[in-house]
């Protein structure tokens, strides 16, 4: 029997029909991932007074703007470079600069803000803080008011003996007055830097 030219033809497009047919059993398509959520990089929190605000160190102060990002004011910066910043920071108009001529190391200048920290400057110069108000601390949570025995699970804290001020201690680079010896007791003042005491 003889087929017909078109009659083959015909029957060569079905059977291709047909075997297209079968191969349509494969996989679907993955779904396209979805790109990942950003993941934020956790890091220590940072005390409320550090985002947009200020820090106390053992080198001078630390400035933060609203973003949390840092600005180190160390000790030896221009004392017109430290009073601004710091009265942005905790707000209102800088304070007057007193001179003590009576001080061990020579003519000191102080500017005291109302939050009860004390910028001590000489030539001119960034020289060292006081702080006795509660409400600053520094980045890793040490401030005025915790007790000893907190501030002790903080950092290694050594009484000095011979102290003829008080209960005074220091915590690193950090210095300061217990309200008394006891485990309980606050702390009432801390410092860094050049001071004034009369000892």
């Amino acid at each position: 029997m003889r087929i017909a030219p078109r009659t083959a033809l015909a029957l060569a497009l079905a059977a291709l029909v047909a075997v297209a047919a079968c191969d349509r059993s494969q996989a679907p398509a993955a779904a396209a991932p979805t790109p990942a959520d950003p993941v934020r990089a956790e890091g220590p929190a940072l005390p409320a007074q550090s985002i947009g605000g200020l820090a106390i160190e053992g080198e001078g102060l630390r400035i933060f703007d609203a973003a949390g990002a840092p600005r180190a004011l160390p000790f030896e910066t221009p004392q017109a470079t430290v009073i601004a910043a710091v009265a942005a920071s905790v707000g209102g108009a800088a304070p007057e600069v007193i001179t003590n001529s009576e001080c061990g190391a020579g003519p000191v200048q102080f500017a005291r803000f109302a939050n009860g920290l004390q910028l001590a400057f000489q030539d001119s110069k960034f020289a060292g803080w006081t702080l006795d108000q509660e409400g600053l601390s520094t980045v890793d949570g040490v401030e005025v008011g915790m007790s000893r025995a907190a501030l002790s699970a903080n950092r290694t804290v050594e009484m000095q003996e011979d102290s003829t001020l008080g209960a005074e201690f220091s915590a690193g680079d950090i210095s300061g007055f217990f309200a008394s010896t006891a485990a309980d007791s606050p702390v009432t003042s801390m410092y860094a830097g050049l001071t004034c005491f009369f000892r």
